[in-house]
This record gives structure tokens, sequence and C-alpha cells, in this order.
């Protein structure tokens, strides 16, 4: 089986805001056609946040976040 592609994983991208990407993806049922869809928050291609609704929402969590500093780190040393 071949790997997923960063479209499968992260679903459709829509924005930058800051450092963060703004993703769309949407949820298909057994036929292909489309449910549901949510944003997602994400930093160098890692989720940092998902299942929100509105892309206006989601672009004021990006901006809080960015505010306050929150990025994905790989190797959490403290």
């Amino acid at each position: 089986m071949a790997r997923k592609t960063k479209k499968e994983t992260l679903g459709n991208y829509v924005t930058k805001i800051k450092y963060f990407d703004l993703y769309q993806k949407f949820n298909k049922d057994r036929k292909g056609k489309v449910q549901s869809s949510e944003y997602r928050i994400v930093h160098a291609k890692n989720v940092i946040k998902a299942g929100i609704n509105s892309r206006e929402r989601a672009a004021e969590i990006a901006v809080s976040m960015s505010i306050e500093g929150i990025k994905y780190e790989k190797h959490n040393k403290s």
C-alpha cells in the first residue's frame, strides 16, 4: 500500500496565518459524497488543533496561538 499524500492526511490548503497553515478536511461517506468539513491548524506538517467548524473561528484561534507563542516541538526537551 502506498503512503498517504499530504492532501489525504491534512486536507486542502486554505491560507497562512503568521507561521500556521490553515487546512480544510472534508469528511466523506462510503459513496464519496461530502458529509461535513472541519478546519485544522497545522505547523510544520503537524496538526496543532483540529475540529474547528468555521474558517473565521480557526483564524481567530491561530492568531491567539501565535501571540502566545505555541509551536510544534518535535523533541520536547526540558
